[in-house]
């Protein structure tokens, strides 16, 4: 007899709604993207041109977000990207493969990050108790990236719009510390789990 095995979110049971605050200062949701590391190989501007060909997104010099067409690469280093897209019928991994050819390695990481969207009011705020960088307008904007810590853990943070909301990507095996952290930080705002 076998087992059928089902995918088991790594923030299962780990987020819930505090406060009682009719608007919450910051909400998060689980979102479940397709997710690839993409290191570019040869001249950037061979990348560039593949990128822009093949997937119709045209690539944003430093530590920024590059998208379009659905797909997300946000800078992780030099020459280096975690690529996002929501799930669909094609495999993430392998059509990056085929559309960016010998100008990348491309490398399927969707079972290896939980990525959270936490918005409001509240959110900068939250991530002040944590975080390793700055998060105000004038030093991080909507499209602005960058790989760091968190509470000692490590994060890829990027800005999705003013608002503020952001997307963070935490290693698996880190999700459940995050989430804790997260849960402990946001307690004084509220917290909506959408």
């Amino acid at each position: 007899m076998s087992e059928v095995l089902t995918f088991r979110s790594p923030c299962a049971g780990a987020l819930k709604d505090i406060g009682v605050a009719a608007t919450p200062g910051v909400s998060v949701r689980e979102r479940s993207p397709q997710i690839a590391t993409v290191i570019a190989r040869g001249a950037i501007a061979d990348f560039a041109a593949r990128l822009k060909a093949s997937f119709g997104v045209q690539w944003v010099e430093g530590s920024k977000v590059s998208s379009g067409g659905g797909l997300v690469l946000v800078a992780t280093g030099p020459r280096a990207w975690l690529a996002l897209r929501d799930a669909g019928s094609e495999n993430l991994a392998t059509s990056l493969g085929e559309g960016l050819g010998e100008t990348a390695a491309v490398i399927e990481q969707s079972s290896g990050y939980a990525v959270l969207r936490i918005a409001g009011e509240k959110a900068r705020a939250t991530f002040e108790k944590g975080l390793g960088i700055d998060l105000h307008p004038r030093a991080f904007a909507p499209g602005d990236a960058a790989s760091t810590s968190c509470a000692h853990l490590n994060v890829v943070i990027w800005q999705v719009d003013g608002a503020p909301t952001y997307d963070v990507a935490v290693p698996r095996s880190f999700a459940a510390a995050f989430c804790h952290w997260l849960m402990e930080s946001v307690a004084e705002f509220g917290l909506k789990v959408l």
